[in-house]
């Protein structure tokens, strides 16, 4: 029986290296590597010998004979996705060789900003590269993890797990954690850059994108990763809030998924006056580029106390046929968003609509000083709450270069200026920050090692120049 990777594989892909069939796919570095949404093992190829269980950070494969009744689709999903490929795989070719970092008369002085998964990864880059390399940590807050330890839905405790690779980096005599820091704040980004010889920006890209104008929004409008790092740090801000009975939600990723399931579950534990009996998921995608992933719609689907509809989705032609996920939203009972029904009872199912293709414009305040969300196509919906899932960029400190896109200008890693478009000295940038909010947690793993690879060419004439005055 083979084995299976299930939907909430992160891609760290520790499983690639140590699989002795070549079965899991893509590779990274491969084409269709970056736009996956998970790993797959080919059925046909696998020989059970849990190689890759036993290095997968996420918990996220196991045998297909133990998968839950939940679980039972990515059986298929692992096998269609090498549907018509050969049933043999050569073996990997070595991999491009890492350039070692520094020497014990040249240790290298690296800083790194900010200490989320981007980070974590740098670091064990760092430190596999170089066995005198001294690194610092520095944290604004007064605990490691970032958006892993505050952000992440606690309906995915595998990823949230993920923090335990932290503890050998974190321990290592090499490096230095420094919490209650931000720089811009306490240090200012050129003073850290001239105490160290490179700087990596792991500042993530945690500021939620504006919606409209620059006007403040309206009472009633809130951010959905507010709502998931409150209810993961048990913080009580929303406790006694009242978010009904309709809500609309403005995005459609898995950020925005995690919030439906959130008011989901605070619907059981509230009074009925205070539950959300209607919520309306605005996605800017048209249906066949839904920007959630499968795994997140799957988890919607099997969530209790919603009765989940889909509004603007089309019809089903022979092309949409091929993609199972489509094929169950287009399944889904239709309703239209604007169809606000006021005496819906707040016992029952909350009815959760999925409207595809709706570019919102805009948050404004109705007479009565609700909020209503405009589209560009003249649809507005009016709510008693609006929840922004609509996606994250940088948020600027000191000089740090941070373009239009919201992501910081850069050439694999190396960080680039604005005006000039030439690397800045010794500044370099990982994760978020550097590709965009997009990929998960183990998409990190490829993106630190590029951008480690970059610093190491930049530093290795300069440690070398340093070694030399040092034994003269």
């Amino acid at each position: 029986m083979t084995h299976i990777i299930l939907g909430h594989c992160c891609k760290d892909a520790s499983c690639v290296s140590v699989c002795p069939q070549n079965c899991i796919h893509p590779l990274p570095g491969s084409p269709g590597f970056d736009s996956a949404e998970t790993l797959h093992i080919d059925p046909r190829s696998c020989i059970d010998c849990t190689a890759c269980v036993e290095v997968c950070p996420a918990a996220a494969i196991k045998p297909a004979a133990a998968v839950t009744a939940e679980e039972q689709r990515f059986i298929a999903r692992n096998a269609d996705y090498f549907d018509g490929t050969p049933d043999f795989h050569p073996p990997l070719l070595n991999p491009l060789s890492e350039l070692p970092l520094g020497t014990p008369s040249a240790p290298p002085r690296v800083a790194i900003i900010g200490s989320g998964p981007s980070a974590m990864y740098a670091l064990r880059e760092l430190l596999k590269r170089s066995g005198s390399a001294r690194v610092t940590l520095f944290e604004q807050y007064d605990h490691v993890g970032g958006l892993l330890h505050r952000g992440v839905s606690r309906d995915h405790p595998e990823i949230r797990e993920m923090i335990a690779l932290y503890d050998k980096p974190l321990d290592d005599d090499r490096v230095e954690l420094i919490l209650d820091t931000a720089i811009g704040a306490e240090l200012s980004l050129a003073q850290v850059r001239n105490a160290f010889d490179a700087v990596v920006l792991a500042c993530g890209a945690s500021q939620p994108r504006r919606i409209g104008s620059g006007d403040p929004y309206p009472h009633g409008v809130y951010q959905a990763v507010d709502l998931l790092v409150a209810d993961n740090t048990g913080s009580a801000r929303f406790a006694a809030h009242r978010f009904g009975p309709r809500c609309v939600i403005i995005g459609a990723g898995n950020v925005a998924l995690d919030a439906v399931r959130y008011l989901a579950r605070r619907n059981l534990r509230v009074p009925l006056r205070d539950r959300v009996t209607e919520l309306i998921v605005l996605s800017r995608s048209p249906v066949e580029r839904a920007s959630f992933t499968p795994a997140a719609f799957y988890e919607l689907q099997d969530t209790a106390g919603v009765d989940l509809r889909a509004d603007n989705a089309g019809a089903i032609t022979a092309d949409r046929l091929r993609d199972p996920v489509l094929r169950e939203i287009l399944a889904l009972h239709t309703a239209d968003a604007l169809d606000h029904d006021p005496r819906r009872e707040p016992d029952g199912d909350m009815r959760v609509v999925l409207s595809f293709d709706r570019n919102v414009t805009g948050i404004e305040e109705t007479v009565d000083g609700t909020p209503r969300v405009v589209t560009a196509s003249g649809r507005d919906f009016t709510a008693d709450t609006v929840i922004c899932a609509a996606g994250f960029t940088t948020e600027k400190f000191d000089d740090l270069p941070v373009g239009p896109d919201g992501r910081v200008p850069n050439d694999r890693g190396r960080v680039l200026s604005l005006e000039t478009g030439e690397p800045l000295d010794g500044l370099y940038v990982v994760g978020w920050a550097k590709r965009g909010a997009t990929g998960g947690v183990g998409d990190n793993r490829r993106c630190a090692a590029e951008t480690i690879q970059q610093l190491a060419i930049d530093l290795t004439p300069v440690l070398s120049a340093r070694a030399l005055l040092h034994r003269a």
